[in-house]
């Protein structure tokens, strides 16, 4: 095998990691925008689910008073 045909071999390889290093990147960005989306959801339920245990209180301490009050 000629010094050219062996820079040629590795030049192929390396076109091939280029390639293959883009297509991961483009993985690792999508898979962090569902993160991102993800996050903002659960932060929205939390946030939501505080509110409702407020509103309602807990068995122990109600955070309203009784009707007949």
């Amino acid at each position: 095998m000629t010094m050219n045909e062996e820079i040629e071999k590795l030049e192929i390889k390396v076109s091939y990691l280029e390639a293959g290093i883009a297509e991961l990147n483009d993985v690792v960005v999508q898979q962090q925008k569902t993160i991102d989306t993800l996050s903002y959801s659960l932060e929205k339920m939390q946030e939501k689910l505080q509110s409702l245990i407020e509103e309602v209180g807990t068995p122990n301490r109600p955070s309203r008073r009784p009707p007949h009050y």
